[in-house]
């Protein structure tokens, strides 16, 4: 997608030499301007905040987090303070501060949640180190034939959540699809297009994480994200699937290309 912005996960920032980090989370009620009365205190203090993210409470209504890595370096005033004027303001309710050491993690926040799932989140290169290693057991063709099943198996769960959770059927499942493919970091479907009558169609991926993951690998190598296709987009119209890889951006492809096609 063009001018796609990128998203860093709030779970870590790297810090400089010379930076003062905390780390403080802050429960808002959910009242008009909460957060820019909360916004000014810090303004006021000069501090730097350096990442933030600001989300409903999971566990009770009407109150929000905002949470935040904060530079206090050049500010006027020290974290002590600075929590202590927060807590003065009607829509505070709670601070949580911590100064994270040695590296600055997000310590606050657990269990990550994607909707109303538990997630949790790898790096691309600790994928690809699990990868490899599964891969050496299996041998490349088994490899292969338990990550496209496993991948099938995913997508057929992931098509019928979304049918049954938000009754999503045809071109709405394809779209949302391919939204939540996107907002997850596995890849950006760039185009679908499918023959309905002869369930014949072609789905073109950039930025895949198994091509990215094992771009040394010069051959197809995206198993699991085929499979993932087959399984998900055989919900989509309602019959089964197969996918193969056509072109992969870890083989030197521009972009990873599938061909899906009706399971005979």
């Amino acid at each position: 997608m063009e001018n796609s912005v990128p998203k860093r996960a709030f779970t870590f920032i790297e810090t400089k030499p010379g930076e003062k980090i905390y780390e403080i989370c802050i429960t808002l009620k959910n009242v008009r301007g909460a957060v820019l009365k909360t916004a000014q205190v810090l303004s006021e203090a000069q501090v730097d905040v350096r990442s933030s993210i600001l989300f409903d409470a999971v566990e009770q209504s009407n109150i929000g987090y905002w949470t935040s890595f904060i530079d206090l370096a050049k500010a006027s005033k020290d974290i002590e303070q600075i929590e202590g004027e927060l807590r003065k303001l009607d829509v505070v309710q709670n601070i949580k501060v911590v100064k994270p050491e040695p590296l600055a993690y997000d310590v606050v926040h657990f269990p990550i949640m994607h909707g109303d799932s538990t997630a949790v989140m790898m790096s691309v290169e600790l994928f690809g180190s699990l990868f490899d290693e599964i891969e050496r057991i299996l041998t490349p063709s088994g490899f292969a034939a338990v990550f496209y099943n496993a991948g099938k198996k995913s997508g057929e769960f992931m098509g019928e959540l979304l049918e049954k959770r938000y009754g999503l059927k045809g071109d709405s499942l394809a779209s949302v699809l391919a939204q939540s493919i996107r907002a997850t970091g596995w890849g950006e479907i760039e185009n679908f297009e499918m023959d309905r009558k002869n369930l014949v169609g072609k789905i073109r991926m950039r930025a895949c994480f198994e091509a990215l993951l094992r771009n040394q690998r010069k051959e197809k190598i995206c198993h699991w994200t085929r499979g993932f296709i087959a399984g998900a987009f055989s919900k989509v119209v309602n019959a089964p699937l197969e996918a193969i890889e056509l072109k992969c951006a870890a083989a030197d492809d521009e972009i990873c290309e599938f061909e899906v096609k009706q399971k005979i």
